[in-house]
């Protein structure tokens, strides 16, 4: 069968093993993995459930534009207090141990809350509340640099689509959990969150492969990884990403503040973008493993910013809520599919021992976007109007996508953030490991 150029250039041909998410679950330290994770995440949904209900609802009312400063807020804190030092505390410090010893830290906080909330002293509970959020930022990049010393590159993609698909369901159980419990058991509902965090101690304590960090792989120095980033991949891959994110803030801001105006006496307008942004986000994690094994990586890239560009425009032209909430959920959509296989994109090509600092570096810069976007938007949607602010988004999404056509991602393995022909992080203890961790 002959391909046409156009298709040759957008499409995969190459003869690649197909994976499934769920058929990762067969090695049984990636159980043992994203079941850990899938135990702390219901515990820290239903502990922010419970820590709201006692702590902040009382306080949080206010109009959407308000509502959009909160979360820049609670966001920020974590991600600038933790973020920065999540990736070399992964480096320095073996994995496991940061994993396992996280778990029981927040076992010895959800005690030290419950002890609280009996006692009444909302300030010292929102204050240790606030570190707990910044130590699960620190568990997340080990988590995350973790993946690929239990899977093999080709399956990183359908890795990282379980885990995120998880962490979505794992929000939905924990805060049920929560609601549930809080109703029959008032503050002493705390004790689930304890003992959802020590049973995620010892499901990752049982895991038997090596996950990298401290003595288990070479220590790499600062300038070595930043020298990283002069791999043309991972330079695309971070550009691309937060770009789009940042677009995305933006898009998602000014969506909540039009939808507000346009639907005239109700307070719905918050609840329903972020409700959309999250439907558009799972929907992504679940089609994440279709796309990265029929699409190469760069046009996925520009399409995603070109579509972006002509929905956001269209919904400007209707300036209808329904148009507006419908893109929210395919820029969420695109997004999530981007991500995926930028994730992957990061953690197959981060240099041996700087895994964790080059994924947390990752991290940060979209994460930051997203949240410099959404003050972008509440800057300047009350002086020139929703529908300009999002018509400025399509054309950055217009001209991000032009960038991204003409900048430079190599297909081939670039070596160039490596010093002495040093390959990506794959540590030869741990190849073939999952095969033998196969049950029969």
């Amino acid at each position: 069968m002959t391909w046409s150029r156009a298709e040759k250039t957008l499409l995969r041909h190459d003869k690649s093993v197909h994976v499934s998410r769920f058929s990762l679950l067969r090695y049984v330290d990636v159980r043992r993995l994203v079941g850990g994770q899938v135990l702390g995440q219901v515990a820290d949904a239903a502990l922010s459930v419970i820590m709201a209900s006692h702590l902040l609802l009382t306080r949080s009312e206010g109009p959407t534009n308000t509502r959009l400063m909160h979360m820049v807020v609670a966001t920020a804190l974590p991600l600038l207090v933790a973020g920065p030092i999540a990736g070399f505390l992964s480096d320095r410090f073996s994995r496991r141990t940061i994993l396992v010893s996280g778990q029981l830290f927040r076992v010895f906080l959800a005690l030290t809350l419950l002890t609280l909330l009996y006692l009444q002293r909302s300030e010292v509970a929102i204050a240790l509340w606030a570190l707990g959020l910044c130590a699960n930022r620190v568990l997340y990049n080990a988590r995350i640099a973790s993946i690929r010393h239990v899977v093999r590159d080709h399956e990183l993609v359908a890795a990282n689509s379980l885990s995120l698909m998880l962490s979505s369901v794992s929000g939905v159980i924990g805060a049920s959990i929560a609601v549930v419990t809080l109703r029959f058991m008032g503050p002493a509902s705390v004790s689930i969150v304890i003992l959802g965090h020590a049973t995620a101690m010892v499901t990752w304590c049982r895991i038997r492969a090596i996950l990298g960090g401290g003595a288990e792989h070479e220590h790499v120095r600062w300038y070595a990884v930043v020298e990283q980033f002069r791999h043309s991949k991972t330079r695309y891959s971070m550009l691309a990403t937060s770009a789009h994110r940042l677009i995305f803030g933006g898009i998602l801001a000014t969506t909540a503040l039009r939808v507000d105006s346009l639907a005239t006496g109700t307070t719905i307008a918050f609840g329903s973008v972020i409700a959309c942004n999250g439907f558009g986000s799972f929907l992504g994690t679940l089609s994440a493993e279709w796309v990265n094994e029929h699409l190469h990586r760069k046009p996925l890239t520009v399409a995603t910013f070109a579509i972006t560009s002509v929905f956001t425009g269209v919904s400007c032209a209707f300036d209808d809520r329904y148009f507006y909430l419908a893109n929210v959920i395919l820029v969420a959509f695109l997004f999530q599919n981007l991500r995926l296989c930028t994730d992957a994109t990061i953690q197959s090509n981060a240099r041996r021992g700087a895994g964790g600092r080059t994924f947390a570096a990752y991290d940060l810069s979209y994460n930051l976007a997203f949240l410099v976007g959404i003050l972008f938007a509440l800057s300047f949607e009350s002086n020139v109007g929703g529908v300009t602010v999002l018509t400025s988004c399509a054309f950055m999404a217009f001209i991000g996508g032009v960038g991204l056509f003409l900048l430079r991602r190599a297909d081939n393995l670039d070596l160039g953030g490596f010093r002495d022909g040093m390959a990506p992080e794959i540590l030869p203890e741990t190849r073939g490991l999952q095969a033998d961790n196969v049950l029969p």
